[in-house]
């Protein structure tokens, strides 16, 4: 509600902005394409480390052509030939959610011996699949998917949303090589994968300006800058050999990732 709200205020501000001589007035988009080419899920992967609490992160690769090096969750768009109902479930956001995590993260179920991903959450479109279990293998599955939130509208204007799950299995610390050793990660989409204690991101919340969605001009008429200044959460990662200079979480990530702190934990 509160980014709806936020959203709804940008535009009426851009609609009343002064528009200068040779300004032209930008044409409403079209919405005759098929939204679901504009859908995109990410998972947000609850988790254990050495027993204590924790929220597993990505920081996308510096080539990609979009939020290079950006902390986020693995996630990415609805790919019709890849996340229809054929998949895992029937629901194809959860496809895509979980296909984007596998991929990104490259973790092997084979090699950890255990079954795939299970449904908590019995929605009537959402039955586990047979093929996600084997009885051969430790009946705990690696992650179960516990539900979803609503979406979140992206910067591009694409619906995002939210599948939360969680790793059923005690992970090692993100620094030691059995913590890479089982998410090897795929170069092409991220260069980092760490986890963040939930404690840490709790007490470590702060805000800063969001320059995108921020609305400043200059009104060259009365010489005066006005505007609207929003404000964002961010959140703190940990210190390590990995981490960059102006590494944090925010943006989107940190939209989706405060309501789940503030009402589950």
């Amino acid at each position: 509600l509160e980014l709806r709200l936020l959203e709804i205020l940008r535009r009426r501000h851009q609609k009343n902005r002064p528009q200068k001589q040779n300004e032209q007035p930008q044409q409403p988009q079209s919405t005759t394409t098929n939204p679901s080419k504009k859908e995109a899920a990410i998972l947000v992967p609850l988790c254990t480390v050495q027993g204590t609490p924790s929220i597993l992160f990505t920081r996308r690769s510096a080539q990609l052509s979009s939020h290079a090096s950006q902390i986020s969750f693995p996630g990415g768009y609805y790919d019709e030939s890849l996340d229809s109902s054929e998949g895992g479930w029937k629901n194809r956001l959860v496809n895509t959610a979980v296909r984007e995590m596998h991929e990104e993260l490259k973790y092997d179920i084979n090699q950890l011996d255990v079954n795939g991903h299970s449904n908590y959450y019995h929605e009537s479109d959402d039955a586990i699949s047979n093929s996600q279990t084997n009885p051969q293998r430790n009946q705990l599955p690696f992650m179960t998917i516990l539900g979803k939130t609503q979406p979140v509208p992206s910067m591009t204007g694409s619906k995002v949303t939210p599948i939360i799950g969680t790793i059923n299995y005690d992970l090692p610390n993100s620094t030691s090589t059995q913590f890479t050793t089982l998410f090897p990660g795929n170069p092409d989409e991220v260069d980092w994968i760490f986890t963040v204690p939930i404690c840490d991101l709790i007490s470590g919340e702060t805000s800063e300006p969001l320059q995108r969605w921020s609305t400043n001009y200059s009104d060259e008429a009365n010489g005066k800058k006005s505007g609207h200044e929003f404000w964002g959460p961010v959140f703190p990662i940990p210190d390590g050999d990995e981490k960059r200079e102006g590494d944090k979480i925010w943006g989107l990530t940190a939209i989706v990732l405060r309501p789940l702190l503030k009402r589950v934990f």
